[in-house]
Parts: C-alpha cells; structure tokens; sequence
C-alpha cells in the first residue's frame, strides 16, 4: 500500500502549494487499527505476540500554516491490544482509547503528505479474556505517530504507526514494560470550514 501510495504521488503533478495559507478543514475519519504488545516482555520459549485488529474512528482539523506545512489536531476512538500465544492458551487484551494526536503535516507534492507528532491517549476499558483489567492498566497512555497519507478528490488515506512511549501494565518491572502500539489505516474525507 505505501509502495502504491509512493507511485501515484510521484507521478503527481508537483505543486508547491495545497491550499491557500490560513485554510481550515475538517476531516471525518473511519477505518482500522492493528494493535501489537511492544516493550519488554517477559516470555518463554514458544510463545509468540499477535497483533489484535480493531475500529479506529475520529475527527481531525487541520490548519495549513503554509503551502507545504499543516497542523492538524484530532480526536478519536481506538481498539488496541494484543493477542499473547503460549503453548495450549491464547490470552487476548482488549484496550479501547480516546486518543489525541497532534500531527505536522509536510506536503512535498500536491495530496501527497508526511506525518509526525505527539498523541495523549485515555484508557476507556481494559479486559483480559472476559475479565476486567483496568486496574492493572495505566490510564494514560503517551506515543509517537508518524506516517504518511494520500489526499485526492478530498478523500485521505492515512497510514499511520503510533509508538508507544509511556508503558501500559502497572506491575512493571525491568524484564516486564509492555506498550501498546498501533498501525492504524483510515479513509476520511477532507472539507473545507
């Protein structure tokens, strides 16, 4: 996808600028999140970590502060987590976030974005299998997005990887700071305010 994504933008035609300096949009968003345990993890031989595939959905706003540059500002809901196999047992985490991301946009060809910037994250729920695992969670989660994203017609693809900083388990230890990162792909439509 980001090899097709490459292609179609550099046979764009270059244009130094999207939209006018000062433009405000407004951008709806739906798509799908793949969440993956990171960090340290404390495992045994045979075990392997999945990746748990949810909904991400949001809103974002973006100002462009110049022809190249935007700053966009968002919110949304994302399905993290994981899925840990060991021998005979699958154990699935279940994160859902209010997530926060505020993003640089860089435009080296018309449509045709780079992303990256900083995201403030709030635990909704938290489960292990069936049971509730929100107390062993932390509430707050800080990460790292970058990606990139492809604008035609007004309609964005996002492609985006957002590195977990902060650690998510309470009970952490050195051999033991798991986080919880994301590959989230969306399709949004972008209209002006």
């Amino acid at each position: 996808m980001i090899a097709l994504m490459a292609i179609v933008t550099w046979t764009a035609e270059a244009q130094n600028t999207l939209r006018e300096n000062g433009t405000l949009t407004l951008q709806p968003k739906i798509g799908a999140g793949f969440g993956y345990l990171s960090g340290k993890v404390d495992m045994t031989p045979g075990d392997q970590r999945r990746i748990r595939t949810g909904i991400v959905l949001g809103v974002e706003g973006e100002y462009y502060a110049t022809g190249w540059l935007g700053i966009t500002a968002g919110i949304n809901y994302a399905m993290q987590g994981w899925k840990y196999e060991a021998p005979h047992v699958t154990t699935v985490t279940k994160l859902n976030y209010i997530n926060i991301p505020l993003v640089a946009n860089f435009y080296p060809v018309k449509g045709f974005a780079l992303k990256a910037g900083v995201q403030f994250g709030f635990l909704l729920t938290a489960k292990q299998d069936e049971d509730d695992w929100k107390s062993n969670a932390e509430k707050f989660n800080f990460a790292i997005p970058v990606g990139l994203s492809y604008e035609f017609r007004n309609f964005v693809i996002d492609a985006r990887y957002n590195f977990a900083v902060s650690p998510v388990n309470k009970d952490r230890t050195d051999d033991n700071r798991w986080r919880s990162d994301l590959i989230q792909l969306t399709l949004g439509y972008k209209f002006a305010l």
